[in-house]
């Protein structure tokens, strides 16, 4: 048992934050109350099948497999310029209109990319609902999705 709720505070850690090295890591579980060697570290790390990957500072981080598919944002840029319809920002959400049977791979992209201030996402037929954290949030997601457009 506890060895499935390190596993599942590493996914939460690494999802929420940028994580440069092992040792961080450690000391992050350190502060939450999990008693961890480098060597068990290394072996959660294998286990969740975590990756490094460039971090928005130049560096490495560590990251879920599905962000070293490095087709991923070609293929969201091709989605974005074939099924995109509209695109309008109300509050604190996003509202993507998408050509009908195409919302649920939006959100399969969008879920599966790292943006700042976005909290999820829901999809319909043709339509996705990006849920974000602030309105500015909202307003930066929206100009990079439609920097995509071009």
């Amino acid at each position: 048992m506890k060895k499935e709720m390190r596993l599942q505070q590493i996914k939460k850690l690494i999802s929420e934050q940028e994580i440069k090295t092992q040792e961080e890591l450690c000391e992050l579980l350190l502060k939450i109350g999990f008693q961890v060697t480098q060597a068990t570290i290394s072996r959660d790390i294998r286990t969740l099948n975590l990756i490094k990957v460039p971090s928005v500072d130049g560096g490495q981080k560590y990251s879920f497999r599905v962000e070293n598919d490095h087709y991923t944002m070609e293929k969201f840029q091709h989605k974005i310029k074939d099924a995109l319809v509209d695109i309008e920002v109300i509050n604190f959400f996003i509202l993507l209109k998408t050509l009908p049977g195409h919302a649920h791979s939006f959100g399969v992209f969008l879920d599966a990319m790292k943006y700042d201030g976005k909290a999820g996402t829901i999809c319909g037929n043709d339509t996705v609902l990006i849920i974000c954290r602030s309105p500015e949030a909202a307003d930066k997601l929206k100009q990079q999705i439609e920097s995509y457009r071009k």
